[in-house]
């Protein structure tokens, strides 16, 4: 059997360590022979090559792609049309049920819940579109009919397609299986190949040729050599954290002084030494910001070295490949105030999902990895970093932390990361943090500032900033207007006219906001006025599991919330605080640190807050009082 666009090829299929199951080989072998491919595609041309992907006509297989570690079972992709994810399923549906809405499996030992297929699938559709390639899911966001352009489908191998859809369809309404197929063996057929593959003959469709390079990467990753790379000049004690190392390492910086940067090296270092490194961070995007950074180190490896995750994510995709449900969290409506739901929402994030993960590893393979890196430490719970050390970490044992304190803006307590108390796993931080004192990033007037502001309000100063090594700019300004309550929607909207006036594009402005309520307002506000937003603001924030995330890739002004930006950096900041907030002082005071400090050049602050009248005070009120 031979395929030019099979990936891998057959041969490599044939020898894989574990063998596709009787379904995954059934339906591969369907997909090859039947699915339109490009007759002018010759054995010579290399997908792996980006610019023959435009010319390509036809469809590509993918079985089990990388896709950022999670391997799908098939996924097809026609660059002029779109993509779709089959899940693979070979079970004996007799022993399957639907009931009160859960999925369950009987067994000798008693009857209980998995995770629906569809769910499953959709879980692969969800990571594409919102967060490998988010652009796909802003045009979805944009126009519903792109709502297509990423199918899912279930293939049953051992039952036919009616039995597949009595038992697994229920969630469909009989008319839509057009849209989502639920097939079982008797659909493979020539004859039945657009109810496998409902775009099967089409030729083009809203699918935008500018995502395939992208997507292809999750797809097919490349190598990344020695060339492509740029020369990033470490500093200091950036090179000790830069070197790879066995063993458990802890980190403290001040903003701007190169933690990610020296982190980055860490991890195209250990990649080019063909180690598997897990890169996990707390923002549910930053770790795009990181991979970007990772570019740019001067090694040889292969991009499926590397997993990126944010630490929820991670777990919803572990119990994903398990097939275990995402665990049921508190709801607003079961509890009496603010206060006490918070408490439960914060029990289920730091005990509740761990805990399921655990439960759920019993009996599994589970992909270890030679080493973690853990940016944005602050941010963490003890608990997730003994999950991630307990049953993620390969014998090599290397595992990294990164914090700044300052920027501890969910108060999280941190004596685990300090020893200060006696827990599992803590007595393998042997040495002392490795602090960076030195700025390099921040100009030099905002270094400045920011050390002023967490003095003054009393943020952390275990690591103290010692010196600024960035010269100032005649294009810095910094401008802080503490306004009366009742005008800060046009005081926001004028600062962006403000900085558009003196010649910056929107696509290198961002507007943090204190809320998703505000946040709203403000995406309301400017689109009423005909301005292109790029936002992460949504109606209903209660558990959201596929919350809109913060991309960069995008020409239009960008509005977030200071969590979601925070590890982020762009040229112009605009930040709004608000007169009433409620979140706690100190809490506050680290939610403002942080957002004064990413910016790379400009940054206008509109106060309401009584707090920070009298620090404001000392700063300049207008553009050209520099």
């Amino acid at each position: 059997m031979h395929s030019n666009r099979l990936y891998p090829s057959w041969e490599q299929i044939n020898q894989l360590r574990t063998p596709l199951t009787a379904g995954e080989l059934a339906l591969v072998q369907y997909l090859d022979l039947y699915l339109p491919k490009d007759k002018e595609w010759t054995q010579t041309n290399k997908i792996e090559d980006y610019k023959h992907l435009k010319t390509y006509n036809g469809w590509l297989i993918f079985v089990q792609p990388f896709l950022n570690g999670a391997r799908p079972d098939i996924i097809i992709f026609h660059p002029k049309v779109g993509l779709m994810i089959y899940e693979v399923k070979d079970w004996d549906l007799k022993l399957y049920k639907v009931d009160k809405g859960s999925l369950k499996v009987n067994t000798r030992d008693g009857s209980y819940d998995v995770k629906h297929p569809k769910n499953q699938v959709e879980h692969y559709k969800d990571n594409i579109q919102n967060q490998l390639v988010p652009a796909i899911g802003e045009a979805v966001d944009l126009n519903k009919s792109n709502f297509g352009l990423i199918k899912t489908g279930i293939y049953c191998n051992s039952s036919t397609t009616s039995e597949c859809r009595d038992v697994l369809g229920t969630p469909i309404k009989p008319e839509n299986f057009k849209y989502f197929p639920f097939i079982g063996r008797d659909a493979l057929t020539v004859e039945k190949l657009q109810e496998v593959v409902p775009d099967a003959y089409r030729l083009f469709s809203f699918w935008k040729e500018e995502w395939n390079e992208e997507l292809l990467f999750w797809l097919l990753p490349p190598f990344h050599s020695i060339e492509q790379g740029t020369v990033l000049t470490l500093r200091g004690n950036q090179s000790k954290i830069a070197e790879p190392q066995p063993g458990h390492h802890r980190i403290r910086g001040v903003a701007g002084s190169g933690k990610t940067q020296a982190l980055a090296y860490r991890a195209g270092k250990l990649a080019s030494m063909s180690k598997h490194v897990l890169i996990v961070t707390f923002n549910i995007t930053l770790w795009h910001y990181i991979r970007d950074m990772i570019q740019r180190t001067p090694f040889n490896f292969r991009w499926d070295q590397f997993t990126f995750a944010h630490f929820h994510g991670f777990c919803k995709d572990r119990l994903n490949k398990f097939g275990v449900k995402w665990p049921q969290g508190p709801k607003r409506d079961n509890y009496d105030n603010d206060e006490s739901f918070e408490q439960a929402l914060e029990y289920f994030f730091r005990i509740t999902i761990p805990d399921k993960v655990k439960s759920s590893i019993r009996g599994q393979s589970v992909d270890c990895y030679d080493a973690i890196l853990i940016d944005e430490g602050q941010d963490y719970y003890y608990q997730w970093y003994e999950l991630l050390m307990s049953y993620f970490l390969t014998s090599r044992d290397e595992l990294v932390v990164v914090c700044d304190k300052k920027q501890n803006i969910y108060e999280r307590e941190l004596d685990w990361l300090d020893k200060r108390v006696t827990r599992i796993g803590l007595d393998r931080f042997k040495d002392p943090y490795i602090d960076l004192t030195t700025s390099y990033r921040l100009p030099n007037r905002i270094a400045e500032i920011s050390n002023r502001f967490s003095e003054i309000f009393g943020l952390n100063q275990e690591v103290r900033l010692s010196k600024i090594e960035r010269t100032n700019s005649l294009h810095e300004h910094i401008v802080w207007r503490n306004e009366a309550r009742g005008q800060w929607l046009n005081d926001i909207f004028n600062s962006y006219r403000r900085l558009t006036y003196s010649g910056e594009h929107p696509s290198d402005i961002v507007i943090l906001l204190p809320t998703h309520k505000i946040g709203l307002q403000v995406v309301h506000f400017f689109r009423e006025k005909k301005i292109g937003v790029n936002h992460v603001f949504e109606d209903d924030q209660e558990l959201k599991t596929n919350k809109k995330i913060f991309w960069m890739g995008d020409s239009r002004l960008k509005m977030c919330t200071i969590h979601s930006f925070k590890g982020w950096e762009l040229l112009n900041i605009v930040l709004y605080i608000p007169f009433i907030t409620k979140d706690s002082i100190s809490r506050m005071d680290s939610i403002v640190y942080t957002a004064i400090t990413r910016t790379k050049a400009n940054l206008i602050i509109i106060n309401e807050n009584p707090r920070y009248e009298e620090f404001g005070d000392t700063l300049p009120k207008k553009w050209d009082d520099q």
